[in-house]
């Protein structure tokens, strides 16, 4: 499954972490970067065009086909008040179809299972062909704990019998403070600390190989970095970032092998 929960951008504090609302500036500018992002991620899905990022690079994709987790940084630009993260991942699963990945992928009602402890509830709302809607709450723990309610729509398109294409785009992102406590609060989107305001993910699908090659664009939206902290605190949110999309990779792969076995 494509979630980007698992590329969250947090920052991770010692002290108390002071409420950062998203501003509407800060909004507009990450929407802009989307706009600017989306057809060149698109590109790869046109004919003629080469799909897969790993095959762009011979050392990428032997890395990747001998059982690694392939991640690049990809620059974006800095947005008043807040922070993009957007990397570039892909891995190899081995001994599985297509349309196994997709089964396991489109059970949303089960990822609360399959993605645990990363995920501690999930469901879907609503499908419309092959528009999904659903419901996460996510879990993340790095010095600091946060529960973020979200809620996602997931388009596949399918490009051939071999290649499938989705996008997952953030509709709703709110923080939860005391979950699962008689107090337990479920804030307005936009309010709160600032760990995560949007996440965006794109997928690019083929079965090829003797199994199935998954690669993601991951792209979110968190809050800006506490003056005179940037220097400390920057380096280790390009640290978080990468390694929450490498933990996406491998439990996408890790849930479809697991499936398996079932």
């Amino acid at each position: 499954m494509r979630y980007s929960f698992f590329s969250l951008t947090f920052v991770v504090l010692a002290a108390p972490v002071a409420w950062a609302d998203l501003a509407p500036k800060t909004r507009a500018a990450f929407d802009h970067y989307i706009a600017v992002a989306e057809p060149k991620i698109d590109q790869r899905n046109q004919p003629g065009a080469i799909f897969l990022w790993l095959d762009q690079d011979p050392q990428h994709r032997a890395a990747a086909a001998a059982g690694e987790v392939v991640v690049q940084h990809v620059p974006a630009p800095e947005v008043p008040g807040g922070q993009i993260q957007h990397w570039l991942g892909g891995v190899f699963i081995p001994g599985v179809t297509l349309a196994r990945l997709l089964q396991v992928d489109q059970d949303y009602n089960h990822h609360k299972v399959l993605y645990r402890p990363e995920v501690i509830d999930s469901r879907l709302i609503n499908r419309r062909g092959d528009v999904f809607y659903i419901f996460l709450r996510l879990y993340k723990k790095k010095v600091l704990t946060a529960v973020l309610d979200t809620e996602h729509e997931v388009e596949y398109r399918r490009l051939s019998e071999k290649k499938v294409y989705s996008r997952s785009i953030s509709r709703s992102v709110r923080e939860v403070h005391n979950a699962g406590l008689p107090d337990e609060q479920v804030l307005p989107a936009g309010v709160g600390t600032g760990f995560l305001w949007a996440m965006n993910s794109y997928w690019r699908l083929e079965e090829r190989d003797g199994g199935v090659w998954a690669e993601c664009d991951a792209i979110t939206l968190a809050r800006d970095v506490p003056m005179g902290l940037s220097t400390v605190l920057k380096p280790m949110i390009n640290s978080l970032a990468h390694d929450s999309l490498v933990k996406t990779l491998e439990a996408k792969r890790r849930s479809v092998l697991q499936s398996l076995a079932h």
